[in-house]
């Protein structure tokens, strides 16, 4: 009986016909995939495009896609798992042939294919959509980073502290729109609404014409351009080509080569860019600026020893007029005072001109302090304890002296306090 028992097990261990046919034995429920003809599609990524009331998709691997709106990948047969066009690619429902004639006008699944894959939605994981946005944040900040320079040191940015620029004032990435694109509205978003920590470096650019035409080209880039001419050249020889090499905002490239191409069409006057951003060094066209402001600063003072106040004597010698020469001599108002006394004891019994305190030219808001010329501004710039007033501000912190900032400092060496603020 035993014998009979195993021979029956045995005879049972290998599939019959029947046991094949219908799926039944043990052994063939693993093996066998229902249909046999499905093509089981792995590390899919969906592009689906939304036409006339109707939904299209595509079913392409991830990287592949974004090679190919890169213009990096060239073969469709790399992007795309399968070429053909469904409806549903997760119940793998095809698309009806009269739809697709009905959206796209024709019925070839390579050409439509090709249409989604330029114009359709890239279907992604949260995961994945966030860290695509963080990477093209990144980028946007490098764009920023390399474009921009601080407005009064003229220096660049961290990274650091253009992302919290960007925070604060609600700048949103977009995936769909280029990181250069981004880039140039944060940009000019930065420099609206902080003016005082960002500004658009400047470029350095070179016109070389004709040395007749230079003077006239200088005039019409310093008043079209608000360019600040750095260099001169001038030709050497009749009939030679000078130059001229100035900073002048970005803004102005397109006008710049208008004017070289159109207005002087034909007279051999070329544009050259010999620096895209000007970094380490204050505007010069600020300098100028500065100039003028400490030429207006010196007039009140001129102004307040020209004119009497409430009170005072309009016949005292400090509000007499500059004197004059007569034939070799001085007018006598430099000699004696209309009340008989000479006008050097009229300036020792009264305050002279040099007591007036004067307005110097350069000031640095965040330290709340002032300079008297730019050398020694650009030093303080660059010195410690405008760094950390600077932090401080970022912080919505008050500016702290020059004293304050060395007992900090020291504090901060000896390892009494940790923290920068």
């Amino acid at each position: 009986l035993a014998q009979a028992v195993l021979v029956e097990v045995v005879a049972h261990a290998r599939p019959c016909r029947c046991c094949v046919a219908l799926g039944s034995f043990p052994g063939n429920r693993k093996m066998l995939k229902q249909p046999v003809t499905q093509k089981r599609l792995t590390n899919v990524a969906i592009v689906r495009l939304k036409s006339h009331g109707k939904r299209f998709e595509i079913a392409a691997y991830k990287n592949k896609v974004l090679n190919w709106r890169e213009g990096i990948e060239k073969d469709i047969d790399e992007v795309l798992q399968v070429i053909t066009v469904f409806t549903n690619v997760s119940k793998g429902e095809v698309a009806n042939e009269k739809d697709l004639k009905k959206v796209f006008g024709s019925s070839d699944q390579e050409e439509i294919c090709r249409k989604i894959l330029k114009s359709g939605e890239l279907q992604v994981s949260d995961r994945e959509r966030e860290l695509q946005l963080e990477g093209l944040f990144r980028d946007i900040v490098q764009i920023v980073m390399d474009r921009c320079v601080h407005p009064q040191s003229g220096r660049q940015l961290t990274a650091t502290a253009i992302e919290n620029a960007l925070k604060t004032i609600g700048f949103s990435v977009k995936s769909d729109h280029t990181a250069k694109k981004q880039a140039l509205k944060a940009i000019e978003s930065l420099c609206a609404e902080m003016p005082e920590s960002f500004a658009r470096a400047k470029m350095r650019l070179r016109i070389s014409c004709p040395d007749p035409l230079l003077d006239e080209i200088r005039r019409s880039v310093v008043a079209e351009a608000s360019a600040f001419v750095e260099e001169e050249a001038r030709a050497a020889a009749t009939g030679s080509v000078g130059s001229i090499t100035f900073l002048c905002d970005p803004s102005y490239y397109r006008d710049l080569d208008r004017l070289c191409m159109v207005s002087y069409k034909d007279r051999d006057v070329t544009l050259h860019l010999i620096t895209s951003t000007v970094v380490g060094k204050v505007v010069a066209s600020d300098d100028a600026a500065a100039a003028r402001t400490l030429g207006a600063a010196a007039e009140p003072a001129v102004a307040l020893a020209a004119t009497p106040s409430v009170g005072e004597d309009p016949t005292d010698s400090r509000f007499s007029p500059p004197p004059r020469e007569i034939d070799g001599r001085q007018s006598p108002s430099e000699d004696a005072h209309p009340c008989g006394t000479s006008q050097q004891q009229a300036q020792q019994s009264s305050p002279s001109e040099q007591d007036v305190p004067k307005k110097k030219a350069f000031r640095c808001s965040s330290c709340n302090s002032e300079f008297e010329d730019a050398a020694a501004y650009r030093q303080h710039c660059r010195s410690e304890w405008h760094n950390f007033n600077l932090k401080r501000k970022v912080k919505g912190l008050g500016p702290v002296t020059e004293e304050e900032h060395a007992e900090i400092a020291l504090d901060t060496r000896e390892g009494f306090l940790a923290v920068d603020s």
